[in-house]
């Protein structure tokens, strides 16, 4: 049996491909460790299971006050505390990751040793703009007003204080974001470079369907049907902290459908890889190394990022090349609407949000083309100054 952990309590058996999930029932007479453990099917079945069951043991295990910090907690203290026994009960692995290391990394060597009570807004701000001069970006220190103004309202709603001193903190003006995307005469090139290699096909996934890299990383062979002509998209490969996570998508939308009948070249790299596939597991990852075994999500990354410098061409990532979907499909005029639903997004409104730039150069081509049709030519201009 081949079993993987991929996140705390959860493993996956490639083999019975089943998903394992462990559940603590606190210790025994000899303080020892209870566990049972329990299979699922599925691994939104297993985290939800999970879940669950880190919620019921911690009402168990924590029914006085005495057992939270106290009202003369510092914020390490506190923060501590509201990560472990909050946020890790019901936020995504990535969420609990990036938090546990903005604190570990920032906050708690500025803040930690800080009485709760004792914080203020004018530390609070100072803090933010102190993290600004050290470099981080706007949108970087935006991640920790928010940090810190969930954990404490939490500690408000628990009264350990009286008034969320974050309420009165100005979080800094997020920056525009800046995509990068190529065009079709740099794909075409970035094609031809690629091509006879693995990340031929990552590259083609993401140009051609504007898939995330986690979407590609996630892609088993039994949600590829070339015969029909159609990806499904239900399952996600991400990298934490150099430790493989596999779950479901993000949101509802993210799950979705796409037909490949006309793209015949992504096909053609599809059939390839079908003849180069080490067994007949309907589970198996269709990207694979040469090795057999699925690259982690991080390496996509720095491959590309090698391809790209040693050719001259302008950087991009594998997000970007879902960027540089999104602007071809714009400048061929397909709508925003069928633009959103294959990139998976939850609304037209986040991918108009997101792409605002494009959506604008469009609406200037609509409003040029609407203004020739209509506007006097020349010779009606003359017969008018006459």
């Amino acid at each position: 049996m081949s079993r993987k952990t991929i996140i705390p309590n959860l493993a996956y058996d490639d083999q019975r491909h089943l998903y394992y999930a462990v559940f603590s029932e606190g210790s025994d007479e000899n303080g020892r460790r209870r566990r049972h453990v329990r299979t699922y099917r599925t691994f939104g079945e297993a985290e939800a299971a999970l879940r669950k069951g880190k919620a019921v043991r911690r009402t168990v295990t924590l029914p006085h006050e005495a057992a939270l910090p106290d009202k003369d907690c510092t914020l390490g203290q506190w923060l501590s505390w509201w990560l472990e026994e909050d946020v890790a009960v019901d936020r995504a692995a990535s969420t609990i990751y990036a938090y546990r290391n903005m604190a570990r990394c920032h906050i708690l060597p500025a803040l930690g040793t800080i009485q709760l009570r004792r914080l203020t807004p004018m530390r609070l701000q100072t803090y933010l703009y102190d993290q600004l001069d050290e470099g981080l970006s706007p949108n970087t220190v935006t991640k920790h007003y928010v940090l810190l103004f969930t954990a404490l309202r939490k500690a408000t709603t628990l009264e350990l204080l009286d008034a969320n001193p974050m309420e009165r903190v100005t979080p800094p003006k997020k920056e525009a974001a800046k995509y990068v995307f190529y065009s079709p005469e740099q794909l075409r090139r970035l094609f031809s470079i690629v091509e006879g290699t693995m990340m031929e096909l990552a590259v083609k996934l993401a140009a051609y369907l504007g898939l995330r890299r986690s979407e590609i990383c996630g892609l088993r062979r039994n949600c590829v049907d070339l015969t029909r002509g159609v990806i499904i998209i239900r399952e996600v490969r991400t990298e934490i902290g150099g430790r493989e996570v596999i779950k479901a998508p993000k949101t509802s939308s993210s799950v979705r459908r796409l037909g490949i009948s006309g793209l015949q070249d992504l096909q053609a790299v599809l059939r390839r890889a079908w003849e180069h596939r080490r067994s007949n597991d309907p589970q198996e990852y269709v990207l694979l190394r040469a090795d057999g075994k699925p690259p982690m999500p991080d390496s996509l990354t720095n491959m590309l990022q090698a391809i790209v410098e040693e050719n001259h061409l302008p950087k991009i990532t594998m997000h970007g090349l879902r960027h540089s979907f999104a602007s071809v499909a714009n400048s061929q005029g397909v709508p925003m609407h069928d633009i959103s639903r294959t990139l998976g997004h939850s609304s037209i409104a986040v991918t108009s949000g997101i792409y605002t730039h494009l959506f604008d150069e469009t609406q200037t081509a609509a409003l040029r083309s609407v203004a020739e049709a209509i506007e006097p030519t020349p010779e009606e201009q003359k017969k008018q100054r006459k």
